[in-house]
Protein backbone atom coordinates (compact mmCIF):
# COMPACT_ATOMS: atom_id res chain seq x y z
CA UNK A 1 0.00 0.00 0.00
CA UNK A 2 1.34 3.34 -1.09
CA UNK A 3 1.56 5.93 2.17
CA UNK A 4 -0.56 9.01 2.36
CA UNK A 5 0.98 12.16 1.63
CA UNK A 6 2.21 14.19 4.85
CA UNK A 7 0.19 17.61 4.35
CA UNK A 8 2.15 20.53 4.86
CA UNK A 9 1.29 22.81 7.66
CA UNK A 10 -0.34 26.09 6.26
CA UNK A 11 1.62 28.42 8.32
CA UNK A 12 4.81 27.04 7.03
CA UNK A 13 3.73 27.05 3.70
CA UNK A 14 3.09 31.04 3.81
CA UNK A 15 6.46 31.03 5.27
CA UNK A 16 7.69 29.80 2.05
CA UNK A 17 10.21 32.33 0.25
CA UNK A 18 9.13 31.16 -3.17
CA UNK A 19 5.04 31.56 -2.21
CA UNK A 20 6.20 35.17 -1.29
CA UNK A 21 7.95 35.56 -4.09
CA UNK A 22 4.97 34.53 -6.48
CA UNK A 23 2.55 36.22 -3.94
CA UNK A 24 4.66 39.58 -4.13
CA UNK A 25 4.69 39.91 -8.06
CA UNK A 26 1.05 38.69 -8.34
CA UNK A 27 0.31 41.88 -6.40
CA UNK A 28 2.50 44.33 -8.28
CA UNK A 29 1.20 43.03 -11.87
CA UNK A 30 0.15 45.32 -14.54
CA UNK A 31 -1.75 44.53 -17.87
CA UNK A 32 0.40 46.06 -20.82
CA UNK A 33 -1.41 48.97 -22.38
CA UNK A 34 -2.29 47.73 -25.79
CA UNK A 35 -1.38 50.81 -28.05
CA UNK A 36 -4.16 52.30 -29.86
CA UNK A 37 -3.69 53.16 -33.57
CA UNK A 38 -3.75 56.65 -34.13
CA UNK A 39 -4.49 58.51 -37.58
CA UNK A 40 -7.14 57.36 -40.37
CA UNK A 41 -4.16 55.38 -41.79
CA UNK A 42 -3.19 53.67 -38.69
CA UNK A 43 -6.75 52.73 -37.89
CA UNK A 44 -7.74 51.69 -41.45
CA UNK A 45 -4.22 49.34 -41.93
CA UNK A 46 -5.44 47.82 -38.49
CA UNK A 47 -8.82 46.50 -39.90
CA UNK A 48 -7.67 44.84 -42.74
CA UNK A 49 -5.30 43.01 -40.43
CA UNK A 50 -2.64 45.16 -41.51
CA UNK A 51 -1.50 46.22 -37.46
CA UNK A 52 1.90 45.12 -37.17
CA UNK A 53 5.11 45.75 -39.14
CA UNK A 54 5.78 42.03 -39.67
CA UNK A 55 2.66 41.50 -41.40
CA UNK A 56 3.17 44.48 -43.56
CA UNK A 57 6.20 43.26 -44.82
CA UNK A 58 4.54 40.11 -45.28
CA UNK A 59 2.23 41.50 -47.59
CA UNK A 60 4.56 43.86 -49.49
CA UNK A 61 6.62 40.84 -50.59
CA UNK A 62 3.26 39.16 -52.02
CA UNK A 63 2.92 42.40 -53.63
CA UNK A 64 6.28 42.55 -55.11
CA UNK A 65 5.69 38.28 -56.33
CA UNK A 66 2.21 39.16 -57.69
CA UNK A 67 3.90 42.38 -59.91
CA UNK A 68 6.70 40.17 -60.98
CA UNK A 69 4.31 37.41 -62.40
CA UNK A 70 1.98 39.79 -63.97
CA UNK A 71 4.09 42.12 -65.57
CA UNK A 72 7.62 41.27 -65.49
CA UNK A 73 8.41 38.32 -68.57
CA UNK A 74 8.69 34.98 -66.57
CA UNK A 75 8.18 31.35 -67.37
CA UNK A 76 4.06 31.73 -68.39
CA UNK A 77 4.50 34.89 -71.11
CA UNK A 78 3.83 33.33 -74.38
CA UNK A 79 6.61 32.59 -76.47
CA UNK A 80 5.53 30.49 -78.62
CA UNK A 81 2.10 30.50 -80.86
CA UNK A 82 0.79 27.55 -82.75
CA UNK A 83 -2.14 28.54 -85.54
CA UNK A 84 -3.91 25.51 -86.50
CA UNK A 85 -5.55 26.35 -90.14
CA UNK A 86 -6.48 24.74 -93.64
CA UNK A 87 -5.35 28.15 -95.55
CA UNK A 88 -1.66 28.09 -94.76
CA UNK A 89 -0.89 31.09 -96.65
CA UNK A 90 -2.93 32.74 -93.56
CA UNK A 91 -0.90 31.89 -91.42
CA UNK A 92 1.44 34.73 -91.37
CA UNK A 93 -1.50 37.73 -91.24
CA UNK A 94 -3.27 35.85 -88.21
CA UNK A 95 0.16 35.29 -86.58
CA UNK A 96 1.39 39.10 -86.85
CA UNK A 97 -2.80 40.19 -85.43
CA UNK A 98 -1.97 37.88 -82.50
CA UNK A 99 1.54 39.12 -81.73
CA UNK A 100 -0.29 42.70 -81.56
CA UNK A 101 -3.22 41.52 -79.29
CA UNK A 102 -0.62 40.03 -77.29
CA UNK A 103 1.55 43.30 -77.01
CA UNK A 104 -1.44 45.01 -75.11
CA UNK A 105 -0.11 45.50 -71.58
CA UNK A 106 -3.21 47.47 -70.04
CA UNK A 107 -5.11 46.60 -67.96
CA UNK A 108 -4.04 43.08 -68.19
CA UNK A 109 -1.00 42.00 -70.11
CA UNK A 110 -2.58 39.51 -72.10
CA UNK A 111 1.31 37.91 -73.37
CA UNK A 112 1.11 36.38 -69.87
CA UNK A 113 -0.81 33.01 -70.25
CA UNK A 114 -2.48 32.99 -66.72
CA UNK A 115 -4.07 37.06 -67.89
CA UNK A 116 -4.72 35.80 -71.43
CA UNK A 117 -8.96 36.09 -72.27
CA UNK A 118 -9.47 33.79 -75.04
CA UNK A 119 -12.79 35.85 -75.68
CA UNK A 120 -10.97 38.72 -76.67
CA UNK A 121 -8.34 37.45 -78.64
CA UNK A 122 -11.19 35.45 -80.50
CA UNK A 123 -13.27 38.42 -81.18
CA UNK A 124 -10.20 40.60 -82.10
CA UNK A 125 -8.94 38.12 -84.97
CA UNK A 126 -12.93 38.57 -86.19
CA UNK A 127 -13.28 42.06 -86.30
CA UNK A 128 -9.35 42.20 -87.96
CA UNK A 129 -9.51 39.36 -90.21
CA UNK A 130 -12.10 38.63 -92.73
CA UNK A 131 -10.94 35.29 -94.07
CA UNK A 132 -11.46 34.24 -90.47
CA UNK A 133 -14.57 32.54 -90.42
CA UNK A 134 -14.65 31.14 -86.96
CA UNK A 135 -12.07 31.01 -84.08
CA UNK A 136 -12.77 27.15 -83.51
CA UNK A 137 -10.49 26.74 -80.31
CA UNK A 138 -7.86 28.54 -78.00
CA UNK A 139 -6.01 26.24 -76.07
CA UNK A 140 -3.20 27.47 -72.93
CA UNK A 141 -0.70 24.98 -72.95
CA UNK A 142 1.43 25.81 -70.04
CA UNK A 143 3.78 27.41 -68.95
CA UNK A 144 4.36 29.41 -72.41
CA UNK A 145 2.51 27.79 -75.47
CA UNK A 146 -0.63 29.52 -77.01
CA UNK A 147 -2.54 26.86 -79.71
CA UNK A 148 -5.01 28.75 -81.92
CA UNK A 149 -7.97 26.71 -84.61
CA UNK A 150 -9.02 28.51 -86.91
CA UNK A 151 -12.19 27.64 -89.83
CA UNK A 152 -11.27 29.78 -92.57
CA UNK A 153 -13.40 31.82 -94.79
CA UNK A 154 -12.95 30.68 -98.05
CA UNK A 155 -14.70 32.01 -101.57
CA UNK A 156 -16.92 28.54 -102.41
CA UNK A 157 -19.91 30.15 -104.72
CA UNK A 158 -19.65 32.31 -108.16
CA UNK A 159 -22.92 34.36 -108.25
CA UNK A 160 -23.30 35.64 -112.53
CA UNK A 161 -26.22 38.51 -112.57
CA UNK A 162 -28.64 39.12 -115.43
CA UNK A 163 -26.00 42.01 -116.44
CA UNK A 164 -23.14 39.38 -116.47
CA UNK A 165 -21.14 40.58 -113.36
CA UNK A 166 -19.68 37.92 -110.83
CA UNK A 167 -19.27 37.85 -107.19
CA UNK A 168 -17.03 35.76 -105.20
CA UNK A 169 -19.57 34.36 -102.45
CA UNK A 170 -17.59 32.54 -99.07
CA UNK A 171 -18.96 29.51 -97.35
CA UNK A 172 -21.07 31.28 -95.08
CA UNK A 173 -22.66 33.62 -97.49
CA UNK A 174 -20.93 36.42 -97.33
CA UNK A 175 -20.31 38.24 -100.48
CA UNK A 176 -16.33 39.01 -100.48
CA UNK A 177 -15.76 40.55 -104.02
CA UNK A 178 -16.21 41.02 -107.94
CA UNK A 179 -14.52 38.37 -109.92
CA UNK A 180 -13.65 39.43 -113.22
CA UNK A 181 -12.78 36.66 -116.20
CA UNK A 182 -9.68 36.37 -117.47
CA UNK A 183 -7.94 37.02 -120.59
CA UNK A 184 -9.48 34.32 -122.11
CA UNK A 185 -12.85 35.14 -120.76
CA UNK A 186 -12.98 32.05 -118.06
CA UNK A 187 -14.25 32.12 -114.96
CA UNK A 188 -12.62 30.22 -111.99
CA UNK A 189 -13.72 27.02 -112.52
CA UNK A 190 -13.05 25.62 -108.34
CA UNK A 191 -16.67 28.01 -107.67
CA UNK A 192 -19.89 26.60 -107.94
CA UNK A 193 -21.87 28.51 -110.31
CA UNK A 194 -25.09 30.36 -109.38
CA UNK A 195 -27.01 32.15 -111.87
CA UNK A 196 -29.04 35.18 -110.96
CA UNK A 197 -32.33 36.54 -113.36
CA UNK A 198 -32.24 39.56 -112.39
CA UNK A 199 -29.43 42.29 -111.38
CA UNK A 200 -30.53 41.89 -107.70
CA UNK A 201 -27.49 45.06 -105.89
CA UNK A 202 -25.00 42.53 -104.30
CA UNK A 203 -23.33 44.44 -101.97
CA UNK A 204 -19.26 43.51 -101.10
CA UNK A 205 -19.70 42.64 -97.32
CA UNK A 206 -23.02 41.62 -97.19
CA UNK A 207 -24.35 37.92 -96.87
CA UNK A 208 -26.78 36.48 -99.61
CA UNK A 209 -27.19 33.34 -98.12
CA UNK A 210 -27.73 32.52 -94.77
CA UNK A 211 -25.75 29.86 -93.06
CA UNK A 212 -28.15 27.16 -93.39
CA UNK A 213 -28.87 28.00 -96.78
CA UNK A 214 -25.18 27.77 -97.68
CA UNK A 215 -25.28 24.05 -95.99
CA UNK A 216 -28.09 23.20 -97.91
CA UNK A 217 -26.26 24.40 -101.09
CA UNK A 218 -23.47 22.25 -99.90
CA UNK A 219 -25.29 19.07 -99.32
CA UNK A 220 -27.26 19.32 -102.64
CA UNK A 221 -23.19 20.01 -104.72
CA UNK A 222 -22.30 16.65 -102.74
CA UNK A 223 -25.25 14.06 -103.06
CA UNK A 224 -27.15 15.40 -105.81
CA UNK A 225 -24.88 13.63 -108.26
CA UNK A 226 -24.56 10.48 -107.28
CA UNK A 227 -28.67 10.15 -106.36
CA UNK A 228 -29.20 11.79 -110.07
CA UNK A 229 -26.22 9.73 -111.99
CA UNK A 230 -25.57 13.16 -113.67
CA UNK A 231 -22.93 15.70 -112.83
CA UNK A 232 -24.27 19.30 -111.73
CA UNK A 233 -24.08 22.28 -114.52
CA UNK A 234 -25.14 25.51 -112.26
CA UNK A 235 -27.81 26.48 -109.90
CA UNK A 236 -30.66 28.93 -110.99
CA UNK A 237 -32.63 31.53 -108.83
CA UNK A 238 -34.76 33.66 -110.05
CA UNK A 239 -34.51 36.62 -107.01
CA UNK A 240 -32.50 36.44 -103.87
CA UNK A 241 -35.69 37.53 -101.98
CA UNK A 242 -37.01 34.08 -103.09
CA UNK A 243 -35.97 30.60 -101.71
CA UNK A 244 -37.07 28.76 -105.33
CA UNK A 245 -33.72 26.62 -106.62
CA UNK A 246 -33.67 25.49 -109.72
CA UNK A 247 -30.48 22.93 -110.04
CA UNK A 248 -29.77 22.49 -113.90
CA UNK A 249 -27.85 19.46 -114.43
CA UNK A 250 -25.71 18.48 -118.18
CA UNK A 251 -27.84 17.17 -120.43
CA UNK A 252 -30.67 19.58 -120.05
CA UNK A 253 -32.48 17.87 -117.12
CA UNK A 254 -33.12 20.04 -113.91
CA UNK A 255 -34.64 19.89 -110.53
CA UNK A 256 -36.72 22.32 -108.74
CA UNK A 257 -36.36 22.83 -104.95
CA UNK A 258 -36.90 25.38 -102.09
CA UNK A 259 -33.90 26.63 -100.50
CA UNK A 260 -35.73 26.58 -96.82
CA UNK A 261 -36.95 22.99 -97.26
CA UNK A 262 -35.24 20.16 -94.38
CA UNK A 263 -32.35 18.64 -96.30
CA UNK A 264 -31.75 15.69 -94.88
CA UNK A 265 -35.95 14.75 -96.19
CA UNK A 266 -35.89 16.31 -99.46
CA UNK A 267 -32.57 14.40 -100.15
CA UNK A 268 -34.03 11.28 -98.98
CA UNK A 269 -37.59 11.79 -100.88
CA UNK A 270 -35.20 12.39 -104.35
CA UNK A 271 -33.12 8.68 -103.52
CA UNK A 272 -36.28 7.24 -102.96
CA UNK A 273 -37.95 8.86 -106.37
CA UNK A 274 -34.94 8.14 -108.34
CA UNK A 275 -34.46 4.69 -107.34
CA UNK A 276 -37.56 3.66 -108.66
CA UNK A 277 -36.79 4.80 -112.14
CA UNK A 278 -34.89 2.44 -114.53
CA UNK A 279 -32.15 4.15 -116.35
CA UNK A 280 -34.59 4.35 -119.59
CA UNK A 281 -37.01 6.39 -117.39
CA UNK A 282 -34.07 8.91 -116.04
CA UNK A 283 -33.31 9.44 -119.65
CA UNK A 284 -36.64 10.40 -120.49
CA UNK A 285 -37.14 12.92 -117.62
CA UNK A 286 -36.89 16.63 -118.15
CA UNK A 287 -37.56 18.02 -114.81
CA UNK A 288 -38.72 16.98 -110.96
CA UNK A 289 -40.11 19.66 -109.30
CA UNK A 290 -39.92 19.43 -105.08
CA UNK A 291 -40.95 22.26 -103.97
CA UNK A 292 -44.28 21.37 -102.94
CA UNK A 293 -43.94 19.49 -99.52
CA UNK A 294 -43.67 16.14 -99.77
CA UNK A 295 -44.84 15.70 -103.06
CA UNK A 296 -42.40 15.65 -106.02
CA UNK A 297 -43.82 16.28 -109.80
CA UNK A 298 -42.46 14.65 -112.45
CA UNK A 299 -42.20 15.78 -116.00
CA UNK A 300 -40.98 13.74 -119.01
CA UNK A 301 -39.64 15.33 -122.19
CA UNK A 302 -41.83 15.47 -124.84
CA UNK A 303 -44.87 15.81 -122.92
CA UNK A 304 -47.12 18.89 -122.69
CA UNK A 305 -45.49 20.01 -119.17
CA UNK A 306 -42.71 20.50 -120.71
CA UNK A 307 -44.46 23.84 -122.36
CA UNK A 308 -45.86 24.72 -118.74
CA UNK A 309 -44.29 27.33 -117.00
CA UNK A 310 -43.79 26.33 -113.38
CA UNK A 311 -44.61 29.10 -111.29
CA UNK A 312 -44.70 29.14 -106.84
CA UNK A 313 -48.54 29.79 -106.90
CA UNK A 314 -49.28 26.96 -109.83
CA UNK A 315 -49.68 23.59 -109.59
CA UNK A 316 -47.36 21.54 -112.40
CA UNK A 317 -49.09 19.75 -114.96
CA UNK A 318 -46.88 16.70 -114.49
CA UNK A 319 -47.61 13.42 -112.57
CA UNK A 320 -47.02 13.84 -108.59
CA UNK A 321 -45.40 10.93 -106.76
CA UNK A 322 -45.77 10.86 -103.49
Amino acid sequence: MFGKKKKIDSKIRFQNSRFKNRLSRARTYKRQIRVRPSGRGEIFLSKIGLGSWFSRFATLLVFIFLIYLVFIPNIFFVKRVIVNTTQTADKPAIQALTDSYLSKRLPWPQKNLILLSKKGLSDFLLKNDQKILKVSGINKKFPSTLVIAITPRVDQFLIQTASSTNFSVANDGLVTGEVFADASGTLPGNLTLVKLDNSDGLIIGHKVFSQSQTDFLNQLQQQLPGIVKLPINYYGLDSLNTPDLTVYFKGGFKIMISLNADTAATLNHLSLLFSQFSAADAQKLYYVDMRFGDNGYVCDKGTACVQSVILPNNNASGTPVN
